[in-house]
């Protein structure tokens, strides 16, 4: 089980516990060691991560101390984690039981700091969960005063929620997919926007525009434009099928130029139409 510490609470009764002393980052390891004692109905305490407040590192150390065996699952790990070992050495000195697991066979006691007349057991030679857990229920200080009551890990209801954890959010992800197809479909689809070639004619039209973008819809509603200069060419004003009114500026016609052909009304800025 991954997040076993998430799931499975320390033992926090008063009656004889064992004290399951481990490096956080072995947690995922050392689930093979607790469950078959969980199953067995052993009263298990354990601590991962740092203490929450001074208090709390005063409880964890009480809990760790007040524990009727030490089970170390002994790796590198655990003797470079500062918490697992001090709490272990303290247990040590205290003349209180600690046995050691070592799952690979090296025997880490002396690099612990442990002394060597502390129990060493080595569980590779072991094969299968029922052979580790016979030997630890037989290893040196384990107590059947330990033995409680059997619990019952569900792992097959973890797996369910979160199946059907994964089940909701593809269906949600369905219905997001569905939605969006169907705006997509909805949406009407995207107008190319008209440009002049006359500079003179496409400055005008922007101006009467705003921020209007420059499409054929928008362009059929121009009804009036108005020109401080006089277009080259007047050929693309038929773009504009609604334009009646075109107001120009008189010095611009001083200056020469044609006007449009069609029949529109003409209106002289600073003039008469």
């Amino acid at each position: 089980m991954k997040d076993w510490t998430k799931l499975i609470s320390p033992y926090e009764g008063e009656e004889p516990y064992l004290y399951l002393a481990f490096a956080e980052e072995d947690s995922r390891k050392v689930w093979a060691i607790l469950r078959p004692l969980l199953e067995r109905g052993c009263r298990v305490w354990y601590c991962v991560g740092s203490s929450a407040n001074a208090d709390d590192f005063l409880d964890r150390q009480r809990r760790a101390a007040g524990a009727a065996l030490t089970l170390l699952y002994l790796t590198d790990a655990a003797c470079t984690d500062l918490d697992t070992k001090t709490n272990v050495l303290v247990n040590q000195e205290a003349g209180r039981p600690v046995l050691c697991l070592d799952p690979d066979g090296k025997d880490r006691r002396l690099f612990m700091g442990l002394r060597e007349e502390i129990p060493h057991l080595s569980l590779s030679h072991l094969t299968g969960s029922a052979e580790v857990e016979n030997a630890i229920l037989h290893g040196v200080g384990f107590s059947q005063e330990l033995i409680g009551d059997p619990v019952k890990i569900r792992e097959s209801t973890v797996m369910q929620k979160t199946a059907w954890l994964f089940c909701a959010l593809a269906a949600v992800m369905v219905i997001l997919f569905m939605i969006g197809a169907r705006n997509r479909r909805e949406a009407p689809p995207p107008q190319d926007e008209i440009s002049f070639s006359d500079p003179v004619l496409q400055t005008a039209v922007r101006q009467a525009l705003g921020e209007r973008p420059m499409t054929q819809e928008i362009l059929s509603g121009i009804t009036s434009l108005r020109f401080e200069e006089v277009p080259e060419s007047w050929e693309e004003i038929s773009e504009l099928p609604s334009l009646e009114r075109i107001e120009i500026s008189q010095q611009a016609l001083l200056q020469g130029g044609p006007l449009p052909d069609s029949d529109y009304v003409i209106i002289l800025i600073g003039g008469g139409s």
